[in-house]
């Protein structure tokens, strides 16, 4: 599912239809290109159980997790997938373009609000 077929946005300013987001996509980094979203992405199991872990602030559940993950490699990349599109979807929202994002979040050490 992307935003364009997703849910629809209520609220202050928005006027229920599906959020639009191919123009603000068209000056970022990933050009409006779609991905393999029906595929599922090798790792996300544990990306998702290692990024809960790490939320409770449970090192030790995290390493377990970790130690035991079939393919660590598979989960450390889907992670890295599934934080950029936190990134990029997060630009999107904030109506700046992705590669603003990651310029300000390198600058700062800090990810957007």
């Amino acid at each position: 599912m992307t935003l364009l077929d997703g849910p629809r946005f209520n609220g202050p300013g928005l006027s229920g239809d599906v959020l639009d987001v191919s123009s603000a996509c068209a000056e970022c980094a990933c050009g409006g290109r779609e991905s393999d979203a029906d595929r599922p992405l090798p790792g996300f199991d544990t990306a998702i159980a290692m990024a809960e872990a790490a939320g409770c602030a449970n090192m030790t559940w995290w390493n377990t997790i970790r130690a035991h993950a079939a393919d660590p490699a598979a989960a450390e990349y889907a992670a890295s997938v599934l934080l950029a599109q936190l990134i990029t979807s997060s630009a999107h929202r904030m109506g700046v373009p992705a590669a603003d994002a990651w310029v300000r979040i390198r600058q700062t050490g800090r990810l957007p609000q």
